[in-house]
């Protein structure tokens, strides 16, 4: 498989989403590349519609949070970051077609909430420190997360809010046992030799993430 630094992928995809909105100044992709629901000659945009955005407003605020979410899954998780980049991508590409409202959608909003609910619910459920102070200042700058994905009566798609959300929680479940792993327990109720305590501290103070 390509080898490559943790942070080519994730700077790759944002340079294409950049580079997809300056095109889009000078030609208009919409009909062809941006998600219709149900509607099979838009089919290609599960795939393509993440790279598409409204304004300068709409490509700037997902930027930071799609950044900084794709460049910790990369750096924590880098064994499966790809894995859970397609899964994260396609799948909630695919449950906005099914699901949501006949009208356009198009940003990265949807891969953005995959993303940080990923980051959050696998955090937690692996019940690692580093992973969960990770979680919360992923939280931090994505902090309007939770009412994203309630209906506004805006023109925001909540809808791709809801189904990326969906895809993070169900693809930090899947993946809970690969990639970084909990951290030690101890065990209180039990008295080990002194020689194996600190075998156990020795272990544990040179544990490192991949």
């Amino acid at each position: 498989m390509l080898k490559t630094n943790w942070w080519f992928i994730p700077c790759l995809y944002l340079v294409s989403v950049w580079l997809v909105f300056v095109l889009q100044q000078h030609y208009d992709f919409t009909d062809t590349l941006a998600l219709y629901p149900r509607d099979q000659s838009h089919l290609l945009g599960i795939f393509t519609t993440v790279f598409l955005h409204d304004d300068l407003l709409h490509i700037a605020s997902n930027s930071l949070p799609f950044i900084v979410g794709m460049l910790s899954l990369y750096y924590f998780y880098n064994d499966i970051a790809i894995k859970v980049t397609l899964v994260c991508h396609v799948a909630t590409g695919i449950l906005i077609w099914i699901f949501a409202r006949p009208a356009y959608h198009i940003g990265a909003s949807g891969m953005v909430y995959a993303l940080v609910v990923f980051l959050l619910s696998s955090g937690f459920i692996r019940n690692n420190k580093q992973l969960k102070f990770l979680a919360l200042a992923v939280l931090s700058i994505q902090s309007g997360l939770i009412w994203g994905v309630i209906p506004q009566g805006n023109n925001i798609s909540w809808e791709s809010h809801l189904m990326g959300a969906l895809v993070g929680l169900i693809t930090a479940i899947i993946y809970r046992n690969q990639g970084p792993q909990p951290d030690k327990k101890f065990q209180w109720n039990e008295e080990p030799h002194p020689h194996h305590q600190h075998d156990e501290y020795e272990k544990f103070g040179h544990h490192h993430h991949s």
